[in-house]
C-alpha cells in the first residue's frame, strides 16, 4: 500500500507538472477569450482532477474488488489517461525543442543572403502561427494513433504465417499444420463476443491439425469465462486442442476472503478449458500419432521470471517423452526458454505468448520495435537457437489500456516439414 501511495503522489506531480506547462503554454499562444478560457478550466482543470481521483482510486482498490468489471474500468481510465496526456507530452517535446533551437540561434548571427526584390508577393505565415499549428499537428498524431488502437487496432486480428524445416521431424508429420493462440483476457472483452467471434472462421480456415492456446485465458477471474463456451466449441483441429496456463490464470492479483474462495475461483477457471474442448496441459505430456509415427507435446504451467510466478516444473513435465524423435513444449512465459529450455532439454519448438508485444511498437517492411524489447530478451515472432527454435505470439486480447497500436492481435499459423 505505501508503495502505491508514493508511485501514486509521484505520477501526480508529473501530471501536475505536464498540465502546468501545458496550460502556461496554451495561455501564451492562444488568443484568451471566454471560450477558450473556458477550454484550458475543462482540459487542465476539471479533467485532470476528476481523472487523478478515479485513478488513485482504481490503483488502490485494484486487488480489493472481486469482479472482472473493475479491470474494465480500470482499462477505461488509462484509455482516457493516453487520450490526454499523449498530445500535452508530445506537444511540450515539439515546444521544448523548438524553443531550444530558437535560443541556439538567437546567439548566434546568421548571415542572410540578400535576394533580388520580384514584383510577385506571397502571403507570409508568422513565426508564432507557424509554430502553433505544426505544435497541434504535432500533438494530434499520437491522440489519433491511441483512438484508432481503441476503436479498431485492437480487433484487427490477422494470420501470421510460418514455416519450419527440422531434420528430424518424422515423415508422417511433415507438413503439420499449427494454429497458435495466446492471452485472450477474456474479461477485457466484456460481453462483446461478437468482437472475438471473427477468429473463429479464420482459425477454422486454415484445416490446421491441431490448435495450441499458450495461457492467459483471464484476467483474474472465473467469471469472465461464462457466456463463451459455444465460440470455443467451434473451433476445430484435427487432433484436438490443448492448452496451458498463464500468470493472470491464477487468480493471483486479487487479495480473496479466504484461500477457498481463491481455490474455487481457480478450479471455475480450469473447468473453462475443458468446457471450451481444451485438453489443459498442467506439468504433463501427451503423445500426438499420425500413423505409426509420434510426437510428444508437453505443457507446463507458468514460469517466469520475477515478479511473474514459477508455478511450473518442467522436469516432472517432460518425463515419458525421453524416447521421442520430436517435442514440443507449450510455455506461456517467453523467459522460460533461455532459463531451462534451450540447450538444457531436447524440445525442438517452444511455443508461448505473455508479452503482448506491449500493445505497442511499430513493424513495418521488416522493422520491428516496442517497449517489450527492454523488458524481454524475446517477446515476438521466431527465435532461434542451434536446432531449438521459440515462437512467441503477440496475443489476441489486451490488458492495461483498450487498444493496440502496431501491434495487432495475432493467430499464429505454423508449418513442420522435414
Amino acid at each position: 500500500m505505501k508503495f502505491k501511495i508514493v508511485a501514486f503522489l509521484a505520477i501526480l506531480i508529473i501530471l501536475v507538472c505536464v498540465d502546468l506547462l501545458s496550460f502556461l503554454i496554451f495561455k501564451k499562444e492562444v488568443k484568451q477569450t471566454s471560450i477558450t478560457k473556458n477550454l484550458a478550466r475543462l482540459f487542465f482543470g476539471i479533467v485532470p482532477l476528476v481523472f487523478g481521483i478515479a485513478y488513485f482510486y482504481l490503483t488502490i482498490q485494484i486487488r480489493e474488488i472481486s469482479s472482472p468489471d473493475f479491470y474494465h474500468y480500470f482499462m477505461v481510465i488509462n484509455g482516457a489517461f493516453l487520450l490526454l496526456y499523449m498530445p500535452k507530452f508530445f506537444y511540450l517535446l515539439y515546444y521544448g525543442l523548438f524553443m531550444l533551437i530558437d535560443w541556439a540561434f538567437s546567439h548566434y548571427k546568421v548571415k542572410k543572403a540578400s535576394l533580388e526584390q520580384t514584383t510577385i508577393r506571397y502571403p507570409r505565415i508568422s513565426r508564432k502561427k507557424f509554430v502553433s499549428q505544426v505544435g497541434i499537428i504535432f500533438a494530434t498524431a499520437p491522440f489519433i494513433s491511441v483512438l484508432f488502437g481503441m476503436v479498431k487496432g485492437r480487433f484487427s486480428f490477422f494470420t501470421q504465417h510460418q514455416k519450419i524445416k527440422y531434420p528430424n521431424l518424422p515423415n508422417n508429420f511433415s507438413g503439420f499444420k499449427i494454429i497458435h493462440i495466446s492471452d485472450i483476457h477474456l474479461g477485457s472483452f466484456a460481453s462483446n463476443y461478437h468482437k472475438l467471434e471473427g477468429i473463429v472462421d479464420i482459425i477454422n480456415k486454415e484445416n490446421a491439425d491441431v490448435i495450441f492456446f499458450t495461457g492467459d485465458l483471464v484476467n483474474n477471474f472465473a467469471e469472465e469465462t461464462h457466456g463463451w463456451e459455444s465460440m470455443f466449441q467451434q473451433l476445430k483441429a484435427k487432433s484436438g486442442k490443448f492448452s496451458v496456463l498463464g500468470n493472470h490464470d491464477y487468480g493471483d492479483y486479487s487479495n480473496w476472503p479466504s484461500e477457498a474462495a481463491k481455490q474455487e475461483n481457480f478450479q471455475g477457471i480450469l473447468d473453462a478449458h475443458k468446457k471450451f474442448g481444451f485438453r489443459l496441459l498442467k506439468d504433463e505430456s501427451v503423445a500426438l500419432s499420425i500413423g505409426d509415427q509420434e510426437i510428444a507435446i508437453t505443457g507446463v504451467e507458468n514460469w517466469g521470471q520475477a515478479p511473474f510466478p514459477q508455478y511450473g516444473d518442467l522436469q516432472q513435465a517432460k518425463k515419458g517423452t525421453e524416447h521421442f524423435d520430436f517435442k514440443i513444449l507449450l510455455s506461456h512465459d517467453p523467459d522460460h526458454w533461455e532459463a531451462e529450455v534451450v540447450g538444457q532439454t531436447a524440445y525442438d519448438l517452444t511455443l508461448a505468448g505473455h508479452t503482448h508485444g506491449m500493445q505497442f511498437g511499430i513493424n513495418w517492411k521488416g522493422f520491428k520495435w516496442s517497449p517489450a524489447k527492454y523488458k524481454f530478451k524475446h517477446w515476438d515472432g521466431l527465435y532461434k537457437n542451434k536446432d531449438q527454435y521459440l515462437y512467441v505470439n503477440r496475443g489476441l486480447g489486451y490488458l492495461g489500456m483498450p487498444a493496440r497500436i502496431g501491434m495487432s492481435p495475432e493467430i499464429t499459423v505454423i508449418e513442420l516439414n522435414s
